[in-house]
């Protein structure tokens, strides 16, 4: 079962990442997660991937 093919609510959390989004879809009830990178299925390794390429633009020091 993957959460396409499921009747159950589910989560949707998206990005964007360097212009693309991301999106991961997650069915608690059938304890599926998928990830889609522009509307295309993705592999996680492969979000991983695209998440760590690209360069920091933001970091906030968490010292103060």
């Amino acid at each position: 079962m993957t959460p396409e093919n499921c009747a159950h609510d589910q989560v949707e959390i998206a990005i964007m990442v360097d212009g693309a989004r991301l999106v991961m879809r997650s069915c608690s009830e059938c304890d599926t997660r998928s990830w889609h990178r522009d509307g295309r299925n993705v592999e996680l390794d492969g979000v991983l991937h695209d998440i760590r390429s690209v360069p920091t633009r933001y970091r906030r020091s968490l010292a103060v």
